[in-house]
Protein backbone atom coordinates (compact mmCIF):
# COMPACT_ATOMS: atom_id res chain seq x y z
CA UNK A 1 0.00 0.00 0.00
CA UNK A 2 1.24 3.46 -0.86
CA UNK A 3 2.34 5.30 2.30
CA UNK A 4 1.18 8.78 3.18
CA UNK A 5 4.83 9.85 3.17
CA UNK A 6 5.21 8.71 -0.45
CA UNK A 7 1.98 10.40 -1.49
CA UNK A 8 2.89 13.74 0.06
CA UNK A 9 6.40 13.75 -1.44
CA UNK A 10 5.22 12.87 -4.92
CA UNK A 11 2.42 15.44 -4.73
CA UNK A 12 5.00 18.13 -4.04
CA UNK A 13 7.25 16.88 -6.85
CA UNK A 14 4.27 17.03 -9.22
CA UNK A 15 3.49 20.58 -8.10
CA UNK A 16 7.07 21.68 -8.78
CA UNK A 17 6.94 20.12 -12.26
CA UNK A 18 3.76 21.95 -13.15
CA UNK A 19 5.06 25.17 -11.63
CA UNK A 20 8.19 25.39 -13.77
CA UNK A 21 9.02 25.73 -17.47
CA UNK A 22 12.37 27.34 -18.27
CA UNK A 23 14.53 27.54 -21.41
CA UNK A 24 18.17 26.43 -21.47
CA UNK A 25 21.23 27.63 -23.35
CA UNK A 26 23.86 25.35 -24.98
CA UNK A 27 26.76 26.34 -22.71
CA UNK A 28 28.86 24.16 -20.43
CA UNK A 29 29.16 24.39 -16.66
CA UNK A 30 32.34 23.77 -14.64
CA UNK A 31 32.28 19.97 -14.85
CA UNK A 32 35.62 18.70 -16.11
CA UNK A 33 34.60 15.12 -16.73
CA UNK A 34 32.36 12.30 -15.55
CA UNK A 35 33.89 8.90 -14.80
CA UNK A 36 31.36 6.06 -15.02
CA UNK A 37 32.04 3.11 -12.73
CA UNK A 38 28.96 1.06 -13.64
CA UNK A 39 26.06 1.26 -16.06
CA UNK A 40 23.22 -1.26 -16.06
CA UNK A 41 19.65 -1.59 -17.25
CA UNK A 42 17.04 -1.21 -14.51
CA UNK A 43 15.20 -4.50 -13.91
CA UNK A 44 16.51 -6.09 -17.10
CA UNK A 45 15.20 -3.33 -19.36
CA UNK A 46 11.63 -3.26 -18.07
CA UNK A 47 9.72 -0.35 -19.68
CA UNK A 48 8.17 2.30 -17.45
CA UNK A 49 5.24 3.97 -19.14
CA UNK A 50 6.03 6.36 -21.98
CA UNK A 51 9.55 6.85 -20.59
CA UNK A 52 10.49 3.31 -21.61
CA UNK A 53 13.48 1.48 -20.18
CA UNK A 54 15.74 3.06 -17.55
CA UNK A 55 19.40 2.65 -16.71
CA UNK A 56 21.29 3.12 -13.45
CA UNK A 57 24.70 4.79 -13.62
CA UNK A 58 27.27 5.19 -10.84
CA UNK A 59 30.57 7.03 -10.87
CA UNK A 60 32.29 10.25 -9.99
CA UNK A 61 31.95 13.81 -11.24
CA UNK A 62 35.07 16.02 -11.41
CA UNK A 63 34.76 19.77 -11.01
CA UNK A 64 37.09 22.75 -11.28
CA UNK A 65 36.56 26.09 -9.53
CA UNK A 66 38.30 29.29 -10.65
CA UNK A 67 39.16 31.08 -7.42
CA UNK A 68 38.79 34.51 -9.02
CA UNK A 69 35.19 33.89 -10.12
CA UNK A 70 32.94 35.96 -7.82
CA UNK A 71 30.46 33.09 -7.51
CA UNK A 72 33.18 30.94 -5.92
CA UNK A 73 34.66 33.48 -3.52
CA UNK A 74 32.08 32.65 -0.85
CA UNK A 75 33.66 29.19 -0.43
CA UNK A 76 35.70 29.29 2.78
CA UNK A 77 39.41 28.50 2.29
CA UNK A 78 39.08 27.92 -1.46
CA UNK A 79 42.09 30.16 -2.15
CA UNK A 80 44.07 28.15 0.44
CA UNK A 81 43.42 24.76 -1.20
CA UNK A 82 46.61 22.74 -1.50
CA UNK A 83 45.79 21.72 -5.09
CA UNK A 84 45.33 25.28 -6.34
CA UNK A 85 46.84 25.35 -9.83
CA UNK A 86 46.60 28.00 -12.53
CA UNK A 87 44.02 29.80 -10.42
CA UNK A 88 41.67 26.80 -10.17
CA UNK A 89 40.84 24.14 -7.56
CA UNK A 90 39.67 20.66 -8.50
CA UNK A 91 37.48 18.34 -6.45
CA UNK A 92 35.01 15.51 -7.12
CA UNK A 93 31.79 13.86 -5.95
CA UNK A 94 30.28 10.40 -6.06
CA UNK A 95 26.99 10.13 -7.91
CA UNK A 96 24.21 7.69 -8.70
CA UNK A 97 21.88 8.45 -11.60
CA UNK A 98 18.70 6.72 -12.75
CA UNK A 99 17.64 7.99 -16.19
CA UNK A 100 15.61 6.95 -19.23
CA UNK A 101 17.87 5.10 -21.66
CA UNK A 102 16.39 7.29 -24.36
CA UNK A 103 16.69 10.77 -22.88
CA UNK A 104 14.13 12.11 -25.35
CA UNK A 105 11.46 9.96 -23.71
CA UNK A 106 11.97 11.63 -20.33
CA UNK A 107 9.93 14.58 -19.09
CA UNK A 108 12.92 16.93 -19.12
CA UNK A 109 13.00 17.18 -15.32
CA UNK A 110 15.90 16.07 -13.13
CA UNK A 111 15.35 15.51 -9.43
CA UNK A 112 18.73 16.24 -7.81
CA UNK A 113 18.85 14.62 -4.39
CA UNK A 114 21.14 16.00 -1.70
CA UNK A 115 21.70 12.69 0.17
CA UNK A 116 21.33 12.51 3.94
CA UNK A 117 24.70 11.71 5.52
CA UNK A 118 25.76 10.32 2.15
CA UNK A 119 22.85 7.89 1.73
CA UNK A 120 20.43 8.20 -1.18
CA UNK A 121 16.78 7.54 -0.29
CA UNK A 122 14.41 9.50 -2.51
CA UNK A 123 13.58 6.68 -4.94
CA UNK A 124 12.64 4.25 -2.19
CA UNK A 125 10.72 6.90 -0.25
CA UNK A 126 8.61 8.10 -3.17
CA UNK A 127 8.23 4.92 -5.21
CA UNK A 128 8.35 2.37 -2.39
CA UNK A 129 10.82 -0.05 -3.99
CA UNK A 130 14.54 -0.69 -3.65
CA UNK A 131 16.71 2.40 -3.69
CA UNK A 132 19.15 0.61 -6.01
CA UNK A 133 16.28 -0.90 -8.07
CA UNK A 134 17.95 -4.28 -7.83
CA UNK A 135 14.75 -6.30 -7.31
CA UNK A 136 11.76 -4.00 -6.87
CA UNK A 137 10.70 -0.61 -8.23
CA UNK A 138 7.58 -0.18 -6.11
CA UNK A 139 4.90 1.57 -8.13
CA UNK A 140 7.69 3.38 -10.06
CA UNK A 141 5.87 6.71 -9.99
CA UNK A 142 8.99 8.78 -10.65
CA UNK A 143 10.09 6.48 -13.46
CA UNK A 144 6.67 6.15 -15.07
CA UNK A 145 6.47 9.94 -15.17
CA UNK A 146 9.81 10.29 -16.92
CA UNK A 147 11.96 11.83 -14.18
CA UNK A 148 15.71 11.52 -14.10
CA UNK A 149 16.91 11.08 -10.51
CA UNK A 150 20.48 11.89 -9.44
CA UNK A 151 22.00 11.62 -5.94
CA UNK A 152 25.25 13.57 -5.62
CA UNK A 153 27.82 13.48 -2.82
CA UNK A 154 28.27 16.82 -1.03
CA UNK A 155 29.42 15.87 2.49
CA UNK A 156 33.17 15.41 2.96
CA UNK A 157 32.78 13.38 6.17
CA UNK A 158 29.93 11.06 5.15
CA UNK A 159 30.46 7.74 6.94
CA UNK A 160 30.04 4.19 5.68
CA UNK A 161 31.35 2.08 2.78
CA UNK A 162 28.40 2.92 0.51
CA UNK A 163 28.17 6.62 1.35
CA UNK A 164 28.22 9.17 -1.48
CA UNK A 165 31.01 11.61 -0.65
CA UNK A 166 32.55 14.92 -1.60
CA UNK A 167 36.30 14.59 -2.24
CA UNK A 168 37.64 18.04 -1.49
CA UNK A 169 41.20 19.23 -0.88
CA UNK A 170 42.53 20.40 2.47
CA UNK A 171 43.64 23.98 3.04
CA UNK A 172 46.94 25.44 4.20
CA UNK A 173 47.93 29.07 4.81
CA UNK A 174 51.11 30.05 2.95
CA UNK A 175 52.07 26.39 2.90
CA UNK A 176 51.71 26.04 6.66
CA UNK A 177 49.41 23.58 8.42
CA UNK A 178 46.20 25.12 9.75
CA UNK A 179 45.16 23.95 13.21
CA UNK A 180 42.16 24.69 15.40
CA UNK A 181 39.88 23.37 18.11
CA UNK A 182 36.90 21.14 17.37
CA UNK A 183 33.97 20.39 19.67
CA UNK A 184 31.59 17.46 19.90
CA UNK A 185 29.21 15.97 22.44
CA UNK A 186 27.14 12.88 23.17
CA UNK A 187 24.46 11.56 25.52
CA UNK A 188 24.24 7.78 25.68
CA UNK A 189 21.41 5.41 26.59
CA UNK A 190 23.71 2.79 28.13
CA UNK A 191 27.19 2.56 29.62
CA UNK A 192 29.98 2.46 27.04
CA UNK A 193 33.71 2.26 27.77
CA UNK A 194 34.56 4.47 24.77
CA UNK A 195 32.97 6.55 22.06
CA UNK A 196 33.99 7.35 18.49
CA UNK A 197 34.60 10.95 17.54
CA UNK A 198 31.76 12.09 15.33
CA UNK A 199 28.07 12.81 15.36
CA UNK A 200 26.35 9.77 16.87
CA UNK A 201 22.67 9.36 16.03
CA UNK A 202 20.18 6.54 15.49
CA UNK A 203 22.00 3.74 13.70
CA UNK A 204 25.55 5.04 13.72
CA UNK A 205 27.76 7.99 12.86
CA UNK A 206 26.44 10.77 10.70
CA UNK A 207 29.85 12.31 10.17
CA UNK A 208 33.27 10.80 10.79
CA UNK A 209 34.74 14.10 12.04
CA UNK A 210 38.41 15.16 12.12
CA UNK A 211 41.01 12.95 13.81
CA UNK A 212 42.97 14.17 16.82
CA UNK A 213 46.02 16.13 15.66
CA UNK A 214 47.94 16.01 18.95
CA UNK A 215 46.64 13.70 21.70
CA UNK A 216 48.93 15.29 24.29
CA UNK A 217 47.95 18.91 23.66
CA UNK A 218 46.81 20.51 26.96
CA UNK A 219 43.88 22.12 25.12
CA UNK A 220 42.22 18.71 24.73
CA UNK A 221 39.40 18.65 27.30
CA UNK A 222 36.58 16.28 28.27
CA UNK A 223 33.70 17.53 30.43
CA UNK A 224 30.45 16.12 31.77
CA UNK A 225 27.18 17.74 32.88
CA UNK A 226 23.69 16.59 33.80
CA UNK A 227 21.74 18.83 31.42
CA UNK A 228 22.14 21.40 28.66
CA UNK A 229 22.29 24.39 31.00
CA UNK A 230 24.20 22.69 33.82
CA UNK A 231 27.76 23.62 34.79
CA UNK A 232 30.42 21.53 33.04
CA UNK A 233 32.72 19.44 35.22
CA UNK A 234 36.18 18.84 33.75
CA UNK A 235 37.17 15.18 33.83
CA UNK A 236 40.83 14.82 34.91
CA UNK A 237 43.11 14.04 31.98
CA UNK A 238 44.45 10.93 33.71
CA UNK A 239 40.96 9.37 33.57
CA UNK A 240 40.56 9.35 29.80
CA UNK A 241 42.61 8.93 26.66
CA UNK A 242 42.34 8.83 22.89
CA UNK A 243 42.17 5.06 22.50
CA UNK A 244 39.85 2.15 21.79
CA UNK A 245 39.67 -1.54 22.55
CA UNK A 246 40.79 -4.11 19.97
CA UNK A 247 40.72 -7.82 20.88
CA UNK A 248 40.51 -6.92 24.54
CA UNK A 249 43.48 -4.57 24.41
CA UNK A 250 43.41 -0.80 24.67
CA UNK A 251 45.37 0.82 21.84
CA UNK A 252 45.92 4.47 20.91
CA UNK A 253 43.40 5.91 18.43
CA UNK A 254 43.01 9.34 16.89
CA UNK A 255 39.25 8.77 16.41
CA UNK A 256 38.05 7.39 19.78
CA UNK A 257 37.90 8.47 23.42
CA UNK A 258 38.19 5.87 26.19
CA UNK A 259 36.97 6.82 29.68
CA UNK A 260 37.97 4.88 32.76
CA UNK A 261 34.78 3.49 34.28
CA UNK A 262 32.86 4.16 31.10
CA UNK A 263 30.60 6.89 29.77
CA UNK A 264 27.42 6.91 31.84
CA UNK A 265 23.90 7.12 30.37
CA UNK A 266 21.81 10.28 30.72
CA UNK A 267 24.77 12.66 30.98
CA UNK A 268 26.11 15.05 28.36
CA UNK A 269 29.80 14.50 27.63
CA UNK A 270 31.50 17.25 25.65
CA UNK A 271 34.95 16.95 24.13
CA UNK A 272 37.20 19.68 22.70
CA UNK A 273 40.41 18.71 20.93
CA UNK A 274 43.06 19.98 18.54
CA UNK A 275 42.61 19.28 14.82
CA UNK A 276 44.55 20.10 11.65
CA UNK A 277 44.17 20.36 7.88
CA UNK A 278 40.61 21.68 7.31
CA UNK A 279 38.76 20.37 4.27
CA UNK A 280 37.33 22.93 1.83
CA UNK A 281 33.85 21.76 2.81
CA UNK A 282 31.97 24.54 1.00
CA UNK A 283 32.81 22.81 -2.26
CA UNK A 284 29.65 20.79 -1.59
CA UNK A 285 27.56 23.85 -2.49
CA UNK A 286 29.50 24.25 -5.73
CA UNK A 287 29.02 20.55 -6.57
CA UNK A 288 25.23 20.83 -6.42
CA UNK A 289 25.26 24.14 -8.30
CA UNK A 290 27.61 23.03 -11.06
CA UNK A 291 26.06 19.63 -11.61
CA UNK A 292 22.67 21.28 -12.07
CA UNK A 293 24.08 23.67 -14.65
CA UNK A 294 26.01 20.88 -16.36
CA UNK A 295 22.84 18.80 -16.73
CA UNK A 296 20.99 21.73 -18.30
CA UNK A 297 23.69 23.27 -20.48
CA UNK A 298 26.26 20.63 -21.49
CA UNK A 299 25.41 18.99 -24.82
CA UNK A 300 27.15 15.77 -23.76
CA UNK A 301 25.71 15.62 -20.23
CA UNK A 302 25.27 12.12 -18.85
CA UNK A 303 21.91 13.20 -17.42
CA UNK A 304 20.54 15.88 -19.79
CA UNK A 305 17.64 17.94 -18.44
CA UNK A 306 15.69 21.09 -19.15
CA UNK A 307 14.90 21.68 -15.47
CA UNK A 308 16.62 20.68 -12.23
CA UNK A 309 14.84 20.48 -8.89
CA UNK A 310 16.97 20.31 -5.76
CA UNK A 311 15.49 18.00 -3.13
CA UNK A 312 16.61 17.57 0.45
CA UNK A 313 15.09 16.01 3.56
CA UNK A 314 16.03 17.10 7.08
CA UNK A 315 19.80 17.77 7.07
CA UNK A 316 19.68 18.20 3.32
CA UNK A 317 16.72 20.53 3.42
CA UNK A 318 18.81 22.67 5.77
CA UNK A 319 21.66 22.39 3.26
CA UNK A 320 19.40 23.73 0.49
CA UNK A 321 18.21 26.63 2.66
CA UNK A 322 21.85 27.51 3.33
CA UNK A 323 22.70 26.98 -0.36
CA UNK A 324 20.18 29.70 -1.23
CA UNK A 325 21.18 32.01 1.62
CA UNK A 326 24.88 31.87 0.79
CA UNK A 327 24.23 32.74 -2.85
CA UNK A 328 25.01 29.51 -4.69
CA UNK A 329 21.98 29.36 -6.96
CA UNK A 330 23.79 31.43 -9.59
CA UNK A 331 26.40 29.42 -11.48
CA UNK A 332 29.76 30.84 -12.58
CA UNK A 333 28.08 32.57 -15.52
CA UNK A 334 25.28 33.97 -13.38
CA UNK A 335 22.62 31.55 -14.65
CA UNK A 336 20.09 29.92 -12.37
CA UNK A 337 21.22 26.48 -11.17
CA UNK A 338 18.23 24.97 -9.35
CA UNK A 339 14.91 25.88 -10.93
CA UNK A 340 12.99 24.46 -8.00
CA UNK A 341 13.79 23.54 -4.40
CA UNK A 342 12.00 21.10 -2.10
CA UNK A 343 13.27 21.43 1.47
CA UNK A 344 11.37 18.88 3.54
CA UNK A 345 11.38 18.78 7.38
CA UNK A 346 14.20 21.34 7.55
CA UNK A 347 12.30 23.77 9.77
CA UNK A 348 14.03 27.14 9.99
CA UNK A 349 17.47 25.55 10.11
CA UNK A 350 20.67 25.81 8.14
CA UNK A 351 23.98 24.29 9.28
CA UNK A 352 27.75 23.84 9.40
CA UNK A 353 28.35 23.47 5.68
CA UNK A 354 30.78 26.20 4.67
CA UNK A 355 33.13 26.92 7.55
CA UNK A 356 36.72 26.12 8.42
CA UNK A 357 36.65 22.70 10.12
CA UNK A 358 32.95 22.37 9.21
CA UNK A 359 31.00 19.48 10.73
CA UNK A 360 28.12 19.03 8.25
CA UNK A 361 26.33 16.28 10.17
CA UNK A 362 25.79 18.34 13.34
CA UNK A 363 22.21 19.46 13.79
CA UNK A 364 21.56 20.94 17.28
CA UNK A 365 19.25 18.79 19.39
CA UNK A 366 18.21 19.01 23.08
CA UNK A 367 20.77 16.44 24.20
CA UNK A 368 23.19 16.10 21.28
CA UNK A 369 25.12 18.58 19.16
CA UNK A 370 24.07 21.01 21.87
CA UNK A 371 24.42 24.70 21.00
CA UNK A 372 25.65 24.04 17.48
CA UNK A 373 24.73 26.88 15.08
CA UNK A 374 21.80 25.40 13.18
CA UNK A 375 18.75 27.66 13.64
CA UNK A 376 20.48 30.78 12.37
CA UNK A 377 19.09 34.19 11.42
CA UNK A 378 17.64 34.99 8.91
CA UNK A 379 14.78 32.53 8.84
CA UNK A 380 12.28 34.06 6.40
CA UNK A 381 12.66 34.27 2.64
CA UNK A 382 12.16 38.04 2.57
CA UNK A 383 14.24 40.50 4.63
CA UNK A 384 13.38 40.62 8.34
CA UNK A 385 14.82 42.37 11.37
CA UNK A 386 16.79 40.59 14.08
CA UNK A 387 15.51 42.09 17.36
CA UNK A 388 18.73 41.12 19.14
CA UNK A 389 21.42 42.40 16.75
CA UNK A 390 19.42 44.86 14.66
CA UNK A 391 20.54 43.11 11.47
CA UNK A 392 18.18 43.06 8.49
CA UNK A 393 18.44 40.14 6.08
CA UNK A 394 16.44 37.48 4.23
CA UNK A 395 17.13 33.94 3.10
CA UNK A 396 16.83 34.89 -0.58
CA UNK A 397 18.76 38.18 -0.60
CA UNK A 398 21.50 36.90 -2.92
CA UNK A 399 19.08 35.06 -5.20
CA UNK A 400 16.89 38.16 -5.56
CA UNK A 401 19.88 40.39 -6.33
CA UNK A 402 21.20 37.95 -8.94
CA UNK A 403 17.73 37.19 -10.35
CA UNK A 404 18.02 33.44 -9.74
CA UNK A 405 15.17 32.82 -7.29
CA UNK A 406 13.78 29.29 -7.77
CA UNK A 407 10.27 28.12 -7.00
CA UNK A 408 10.53 26.84 -3.42
CA UNK A 409 8.47 24.32 -1.49
CA UNK A 410 8.99 24.20 2.29
CA UNK A 411 7.18 21.26 3.89
CA UNK A 412 7.32 20.41 7.58
CA UNK A 413 5.61 18.20 10.14
CA UNK A 414 4.51 19.06 13.66
CA UNK A 415 7.88 17.89 14.96
CA UNK A 416 9.73 20.77 13.27
CA UNK A 417 7.55 23.30 15.07
CA UNK A 418 8.75 21.87 18.38
CA UNK A 419 12.27 20.81 17.44
CA UNK A 420 13.48 22.93 14.53
CA UNK A 421 12.00 26.43 15.15
CA UNK A 422 9.79 25.97 12.09
CA UNK A 423 7.37 28.81 12.91
CA UNK A 424 10.18 31.28 12.21
CA UNK A 425 9.86 30.65 8.45
CA UNK A 426 6.51 32.46 8.47
CA UNK A 427 6.44 34.64 11.59
CA UNK A 428 8.66 37.54 12.61
CA UNK A 429 11.84 36.81 14.58
CA UNK A 430 10.26 38.25 17.73
CA UNK A 431 7.22 36.01 17.25
CA UNK A 432 4.75 38.90 17.33
CA UNK A 433 3.35 38.88 13.80
CA UNK A 434 3.07 36.92 10.58
CA UNK A 435 5.86 37.48 8.09
CA UNK A 436 5.21 38.25 4.44
CA UNK A 437 5.92 35.35 2.08
CA UNK A 438 7.31 35.60 -1.44
CA UNK A 439 5.04 34.55 -4.27
CA UNK A 440 7.75 32.03 -5.23
CA UNK A 441 7.38 30.18 -1.91
CA UNK A 442 4.84 27.53 -0.93
CA UNK A 443 4.74 26.40 2.72
CA UNK A 444 3.07 23.13 3.76
CA UNK A 445 2.36 21.92 7.29
CA UNK A 446 1.78 18.17 7.63
CA UNK A 447 -0.03 18.17 10.94
CA UNK A 448 0.44 15.56 13.62
CA UNK A 449 3.35 13.82 11.92
CA UNK A 450 6.82 13.01 13.23
CA UNK A 451 10.16 14.00 11.71
CA UNK A 452 10.46 10.78 9.74
CA UNK A 453 8.72 7.42 9.70
CA UNK A 454 9.77 3.83 9.25
CA UNK A 455 7.70 1.17 7.47
CA UNK A 456 4.66 -0.33 9.15
CA UNK A 457 4.34 -2.82 10.69
CA UNK A 458 7.73 -2.41 12.42
CA UNK A 459 10.33 -5.03 11.58
CA UNK A 460 11.91 -7.12 14.28
CA UNK A 461 15.53 -6.03 14.75
CA UNK A 462 18.38 -5.66 17.15
CA UNK A 463 18.44 -3.04 19.87
CA UNK A 464 19.84 0.26 18.65
CA UNK A 465 21.14 2.64 21.27
CA UNK A 466 21.05 6.12 19.84
CA UNK A 467 22.38 9.35 21.24
CA UNK A 468 19.52 9.76 23.69
CA UNK A 469 17.40 6.62 23.61
CA UNK A 470 17.28 2.87 23.05
CA UNK A 471 14.64 1.23 20.91
CA UNK A 472 14.02 -2.04 19.10
CA UNK A 473 14.12 -1.40 15.38
CA UNK A 474 15.88 -2.60 12.29
CA UNK A 475 18.63 -0.50 10.76
CA UNK A 476 16.67 -0.60 7.49
CA UNK A 477 13.88 1.37 9.15
CA UNK A 478 16.03 4.42 9.69
CA UNK A 479 15.62 7.09 7.05
CA UNK A 480 18.11 9.65 8.25
CA UNK A 481 18.84 12.07 11.05
CA UNK A 482 17.57 15.58 11.69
Amino acid sequence: MLSFRSMRLRAIVTSISLFLSLAVSPLHARVLRVEIASRADVLQGKPFGDAGAYERITGRVYFSLPVANPHNQRIVDLSNAVNLKNGEVEFSSDFVAVRPKDAHKGNGSLLLEVPNRGHARILSLVDGGDQDLAHESGDAWLLRNGFTVVSLGWQWDADGPDALRLYAPIAKENGKTITGLLRGDVMLARILPEIPLGHLFSAGIGGSEYPVADPNDPRNVLTVRNSREAVRTVIPRAEWQFAHTVDGKLIPSDRHIHLNGGFQPGKIYEYVYVVADPVVAGGGFAAIRDFASYAKHARDAVTPAARVYGEGISQNGRFLRDFLYQGFNADEEGRIALDGVLAHVAGAGRGSFNYRFAQPSRDAQPTSSVFFPTDIFPFTDQPENDPVTGETAGLLDHAVTEKVVPKIFLSNTSYEYWGRACALIHVSADGKQDASISDRIRIYHLTGLQHYSGPFPPRRGRVICSVSSCSHRSRSNISGGP
